[in-house]
């Protein structure tokens, strides 16, 4: 599970909250590295004053300008050194994150997997550089260096303690089978899909006659959310209580717990999800392979452009038509010049999938899922920026000084800019979604 655990490391050290906000103030920050290894005390002080001592210099000079992107507890934090036998590594932030509100975000992932190169050294791990890593007592710290916003990673210890674990077929199909949920039909091909609500029961009695290009998928939203008994089943999906998902007003806020239950074949559509969010797939039952795309590939997939979400707070959604399980070679020639990560998903395990990675999820048999997602430090410049960059505030109305505020205070200023009309119309949206799915008509 992730956890504060202390992890096993080359030397101890203490272990941070994943969660906590990148941005201090310069004396906490001395405060945290003055503790935090009183072998290193005299050389961190050291560091601190020759920034400090540096920047005051270009500032007589007039050069000031050198620091104009940077705050000065952004500087402070790449001064966190870690001393490991007669060897020195310092701990890398996601400084290419600190773009001002007011000026467009593009996803940087070299730099993404430079950090993440650099804090690999800092743990006693033998990576997988080519592949998926499946985790078990991977410390909050190690998460936010190494994984979170740069590289997807298992986690194999937190679904087992859900409640939701249990769940099974037997169960939903019992308790549910007369209730509608939303799922995807398929009859000759992934780009012929259908979708439509229907009671429970007809999925239950006809899962097993899928085909190879004729299954059914579940992919519900609200059927949990609206049932809270189901919803207190599912745990955290990361330990941690940061996700600034919580300060969307809750007529735009996302729901939180999708249902995915899909026959033997089934399959998602190659996609990057709403709002490049950090996403997450907790399998219940059953068997998942996994198709994912490092991003900066967007030519190789033909991705569909100009296309809205619909969601109560609307950003563009980014779909390929591409099926990485049925390729056209002829229709998408480019697509074998695309690189991907392939994994298989078993029962209890979690799926963490960081911004900008394309995926599609197959299922090898029937499978039950839950997804869901998160937003934090390491991806919220580039969930605000889809939420900005479609037009539901003015980014030339942001205060500059915005931009300089902790992470969590930026989300907060943002929401707080969304007009009447956008939070009327999630409401709304919510409204017309769950009177579609609870008509018995037709």
């Amino acid at each position: 599970m992730i956890s504060a655990k202390k992890r096993n490391q080359k030397k101890p050290r203490s272990s941070g909250k994943l969660f906590a906000p990148m941005i201090r103030s310069s004396c906490k920050s001395e405060k945290a590295f003055a503790l935090q290894n009183s072998s290193s005390l005299t050389s961190n002080l050291f560091c601190c004053l020759s920034v400090l001592c540096f920047a005051v210099v270009l500032n007589v000079f007039g050069l000031s300008i050198f620091f104009n992107n940077w705050r000065w507890d952004d500087v402070l934090m790449w001064m966190n050194v870690k001393r490991t036998g007669e060897e020195t590594y310092m701990r890398m932030t996601a400084a290419y994150l600190d773009v001002p509100l007011r000026e467009p975000f593009h996803l940087d992932f070299e730099a993404a997997l430079k950090v993440r190169e650099n804090n690999m050294r800092l743990y006693n791990y033998s990576y997988n550089r080519s592949g998926v890593d499946r985790r078990k007592n991977l410390s909050l710290e190690e998460y936010r260096d190494v994984y979170d916003g740069k590289w997807p990673v298992i986690i194999q210890d937190i679904v087992p303690f859900w409640r939701a674990s249990s769940w099974s077929r037997e169960i939903f199909c019992e308790i549910y089978g007369q209730e509608r949920v939303v799922m995807k039909g398929v009859h000759d091909g992934l780009d012929k899909a259908s979708t439509v609500a229907l009671p429970l029961e007809l999925f239950c009695l006809h899962s097993n006659e899928s085909r190879r290009n004729s299954w059914t998928y579940i992919e519900d939203e609200l059927f949990i959310p609206t049932r809270p008994w189901l919803r207190k089943d599912i745990g955290p999906m990361v330990s941690g209580d940061e996700d600034f998902f919580q300060l969307f007003p809750k007529e735009v806020r996302p729901w939180d717990s999708m249902l995915l239950w899909g026959t033997r074949f089934s399959r998602s559509s190659l996609h990057i999800d709403p709002y490049n969010w950090t996403g997450t797939n907790a399998v219940i039952s059953g068997l998942k392979h996994w198709k994912l795309f490092p991003p900066g590939q967007d030519q190789f997939l033909n991705v569909l452009s100009n296309r809205k979400s619909e969601f109560p707070l609307n950003c563009y959604k980014y779909n390929s038509p591409v099926d990485a399980y049925e390729v056209d070679d002829q229709g998408f020639p480019d697509f074998k010049k695309a690189r991907y990560l392939e994994i298989d998903q078993y029962p209890g395990e979690l799926l963490l999938l960081p911004s900008g990675w394309f995926h599609q999820a197959y299922n090898m048999e029937e499978t039950m899922a839950i997804s869901s997602q998160f937003m934090n430090i390491n991806n919220y410049r580039i969930i605000l920026e889809e939420i900005i960059k479609i037009g539901n505030i003015q980014r030339s109305d942001i205060a500059p000084e915005v931009s300089k505020l902790a992470p969590e205070e930026q989300v907060k200023a943002v929401m707080s800019m969304l007009p009447k009309h956008i939070i009327e119309r999630g409401q709304q949206i919510t409204k017309d979604i769950l009177e579609q799915v609870l008509n018995t008509d037709g």
